[in-house]
């Protein structure tokens, strides 16, 4: 069985709906193909920057540079324009 590595990063808006829900598909599609998925759900958004002067810590590479791909949403608030 093939197995990947999926980092999820919601971010903002619309993403932290869609992510949760692109998810559950593939894990559905990992059923009906046969191959597994596992991953990391990382909480880097504009809320994060706000507390933290930075969108991602800087070992973001260490924490999500292994996986096979990064499934990102959407990123903006236009109340900080």
């Amino acid at each position: 069985m093939t197995k990947h590595r999926i980092a999820a990063i919601p971010s903002d808006g619309i993403g932290k709906e869609r992510v949760p829900e692109g998810l559950r598909v593939l894990d559905a599609a990992a059923t009906k193909v046969i191959f597994h998925c596992s991953g990391t759900t990382s909480i880097w958004n504009c809320d994060y920057y706000l507390k933290h002067e930075t969108m991602m810590p800087e070992d973001w590479k260490d924490r999500i540079g292994r996986h096979d791909a990064i499934f990102f949403g959407s990123v903006g608030w236009p109340e900080l324009k």
